[in-house]
């Protein structure tokens, strides 16, 4: 049983009814009732404020067939509004949102910033996108920036392929703009992302494959990040025992074989030329013999992963993100045929429905629940 102070009470019957309307709006005061076991009373005194804070709005009435019509509600999803930014090793990528993830518009820049000059960089471009932004009640209410690495109280632990260590985004960013921000591992996000705006289960994990690996996890609908935020490194599980040398300090790490950086690279000294996830793509739809033995060995190793995953977490849906399957999403297929272990006929792959764009959306998903409080 849940005791507390009045204030504390009221807090939790506040977030109860925004979340009511959040997710099942445009709801009335009545319905809202019924679904959370408030009274009518507690129920009209919070809608008031909300309403006067300008997070909720009324939107018109129920249309009913007898008795007076109940107004209905919503949230005043354009009330503020979120910047997601994915930083990777190649790009700078900045979604804007409101609320809800929608009204939403897409930025990408290369990035070649060095550790000297990636926050001037990035504050250039935030300030950009800012300045872009429609006029509302609340402005910017949180910038959500993803990092490909180990996050742990808004910090940086462990950036693997990356020269940005030892910088405090969340600080520096903070200090310059006057607006909360959340650092957040980028599979963290893809699998929050995917949750949130597309498979919406209770247990869900999602692979994301770009330099390294990464495992998103959801279990009975909380984001698993782990004591330190280590939680997921699915790609530093070690599969070959004395095997290739990993910046994380082991030998034989999944991702030193089944990363897009580490497949690439070797078709690239197959080739003698430098091969992107494009002219991979080329190559294996014209039965190139070297692509085709190097999308073998991606099956070949993620199964190896995927197996491990199964007996360890038994989720409803894995998704994976990868340019792999982007390409060819009738890979999951393969890859679900080439599993060897009993729980295969309850692997539910699918490649990713929203692809980098989960990873901010992801970021949006966490920035709104921290203004509203949920």
């Amino acid at each position: 049983m849940i005791t507390g102070s009045k204030e504390l009470i009221r807090d939790m019957n506040t977030q109860l009814v925004l979340g009511t309307i959040m997710n099942e709006g445009p709801i009335s005061r009545a319905s809202i009732a019924a679904k959370s076991g408030l009274t009518k009373a507690t129920i009209s005194a919070i809608v008031q404020i909300l309403l006067d804070k300008h997070l909720v709005l009324e939107i018109g009435s129920d249309d009913t067939k007898k008795g007076r019509k109940p107004i209905l509600l919503e949230l005043n999803k354009n009330c503020g509004y979120i910047i997601s930014v994915d930083l990777s090793t190649d790009y700078i990528t900045v979604l804007t949102a409101n609320l809800m993830g929608e009204n939403c518009a897409l930025k990408r820049y290369e990035n070649d910033a060095t550790q000297n000059t990636i926050m001037d960089r990035l504050v250039e471009i935030i300030a950009g996108v800012i300045a872009q932004i429609p006029e509302c009640v609340y402005g910017v209410v949180g910038i959500a920036l993803s990092i490909h690495g180990v996050i742990h109280d808004n910090r940086i632990v462990f950036i693997p392929y990356s020269p940005y260590q030892d910088i405090d985004f969340a600080k520096n960013l903070e200090e310059y703009f006057h607006i909360p921000v959340i650092l957040e591992n980028e599979a963290n996000l893809f699998v929050l992302g995917e949750w949130a705006y597309s498979f919406k289960t209770k247990n869900m994990l999602g692979i994301s494959v770009h330099s390294g690996i990464g495992l998103g996890i959801i279990m009975n609908d909380h984001l698993i990040t782990g004591q330190d935020g280590y939680a997921g490194e699915f790609g530093h599980t070690i599969i070959e025992i004395d095997g290739r040398p990993c910046p994380c300090g082991n030998l034989g790490c999944l991702e030193q074989y089944a990363s897009e950086r580490s497949l690439l690279k070797e078709l690239s000294a197959v080739k003698g030329e430098k091969i992107c996830a494009e002219k991979f793509a080329d190559l294996y739809r014209q039965n190139d013999s070297d692509a085709i033995n190097t999308m073998n060995l991606f099956v070949k190793y993620i199964c190896i992963g995927i197996n491990n995953l199964l007996h360890t977490f038994n989720p409803d849906i894995i998704v994976i993100n990868s340019s792999f399957t982007m390409y060819f999403p009738e890979i999951c297929d393969d890859i679900t045929q080439h599993l060897q272990n009993a729980l295969k006929c309850y692997c539910h792959l699918v490649p990713s429905h929203l692809q980098d764009t989960a990873i901010l959306l992801g970021g949006v998903y966490l920035c709104r629940q921290r203004f509203l409080e949920l």
